[in-house]
């Protein structure tokens, strides 16, 4: 503590009696090997002693870098717990963070007196309002924060930091959003969220503006993303963007598919295809079987699944599935041709370590380097190290990745203004889908 102590004496020095110094730090690290609890509360009291104004408490280290910096596996107040420990054995002001995005969870931990201050970090990124928006009871109109960390990976990635859900996000002066013409009518295909950002920021600049969904929910592939319950945190966003598309002035149609013709018909200034992707279903032998079932119906509730499930695909459906069915199962095994799981997938370190630390709390099994050949008789067969093998499974999910649907696109283009947004373009990510449909629209 000794380099710590010095910096505040001589910070204190420099502002005078009157000037408030936050520290930040870290008195439980939550690993094996790491800081306890108890030293933790020893740095709390030396600092303290030493004329810190604020104790800011993180927790984690970049052992368990999720723990300090949160994801979407982690349930909200994650970091509470330790700050409100902290408070116990000290009489100044202590800041507490992680994951309460939810102005609830916020103000439930000032009121039960686990903290003092609230800090609010990516929270901050996704909606730099939220203050204000608490402060005029317009909390339904915060941006929930989903926890991807896209903001930390692009730092890491040497790129410049941006926000999946808030296009906004340090590009304020480079993309505003300008009073459009009233005149100008705009059809959005599709209502996942690219064909969500793009129909409320139309309806933001004044257009006229319809979106069709041939089916009878809004969504698109997010019901799915947001269908475990560690994946709350997108669905919290989901709620969020329908709630927003139904305060607005568009014209919302349900169980209606935009065919070809009755899209030209329209004579539409501007149309943007939002059609999503659909799951790619292998033609592996015997992929109709009963118990062969996607992933996507298993995260969305549609299709039960048994006690012994094989997930087909490593990639992170097939991980973050794998989990899902762990809550009713004995047992999850995935299977994935790559030698390791998660090799395709590119997120933040934090993430990915919390992915990987909830496989092991829920006890997936993994084998790889290995081909699935045929699915009979509840059972399924496959080949690794050139040698055949069978594992037995109740249910079988394929998550084998996701096919644009750019069919509409392909029909319309020439013959009308207009764009292919989000996965019917190429499958991607949240980042990619709501940056795309909202920038489809704002150069209109």
């Amino acid at each position: 503590m000794r380099f710590s102590v010095e910096c505040v004496k001589a910070i204190r020095e420099a502002v005078g009696p009157d000037y408030p110094i936050l520290f930040k730090f870290t008195p439980y690290h939550g690993v094996p090997g790491g800081r306890e609890m108890e030293e933790g509360i020893a740095m709390a009291k030396i600092l303290e002693e030493a004329g810190v104004d604020i104790l800011h408490v993180d927790v984690g280290c970049y052992e368990a870098w999720y723990k300090a910096i949160n994801t979407v596996y982690q349930p909200p107040r994650v970091q509470l717990d330790v700050a409100a420990e902290i408070k116990k054995h000290v009489s100044v002001p202590v800041m507490s963070q992680g994951k309460m995005q939810n102005p609830t969870d916020a103000e439930a931990a000032l009121q039960e007196g686990k903290a003092d201050y609230i800090g609010l970090g990516h929270t901050a990124i996704c909606d730099p309002h939220w203050v204000n928006k608490v402060q005029r009871n317009e909390t339904y109109d915060i941006v929930p924060c989903i926890g991807c960390n896209e903001c930390l990976y692009a730092g890491f990635s040497g790129k410049i930091m941006h926000c999946a859900v808030n296009p906004h996000a340090f590009a304020e002066d480079y993309y505003p959003v300008n009073p459009g013409d009233p005149n100008k009518r705009v059809l959005v295909v599709g209502s996942g969220p690219a064909g969500i950002m793009a129909a409320v920021t139309a309806a933001e600049r004044g257009m006229q503006v319809e979106l069709w969904e041939k089916r009878n929910e809004l969504g698109g592939l997010l019901l799915a993303a947001g269908g475990p319950r560690f994946k709350k945190d997108v669905m919290d966003y989901v709620e969020y963007l329908v709630n927003k598309l139904h305060r607005s002035n568009v014209k919302v149609s349900l169980m209606k598919e935009a065919t070809p013709e009755e899209v030209l018909a329209g004579n539409y200034d501007k149309v943007i295809v939002a059609t999503g992707a659909n799951p790619i279903m292998p033609p592996i032998k015997g992929i109709d079987e009963s118990f062969v079932v996607g992933a996507n119906d298993i995260l969305t509730d549609k299709k039960g699944y048994g006690k012994k499930v094989v997930v087909l695909g490593g990639g992170l459906v097939g991980c973050e599935t794998a989990c899902h069915c762990a809550d009713k199962s004995d047992d999850v095994t995935i299977i994935e041709m790559l030698p390791e799981v998660l090799m395709t997938v590119s997120h933040s370190k934090n993430n990915d370590q919390a992915l990987r630390q909830l496989m092991e709390d829920c006890n997936i099994k993994a084998i790889t380097d290995a081909k699935v050949v045929e699915f009979k008789d509840n059972k399924v067969v496959y080949e690794k190290d050139g040698v055949q093998e069978t594992i037995e499974a109740d249910t079988v999910a394929i998550a084998a990745g996701y096919r644009s649907n750019s069919s509409l696109f392909e029909a319309i283009n020439g013959k009308v203004d207009c764009a292919i947004v989000g996965d019917a373009e190429v499958p991607d990510n949240i980042l990619k889908a709501v940056h795309h449909g909202f920038n489809s629209v704002r150069c209109i």
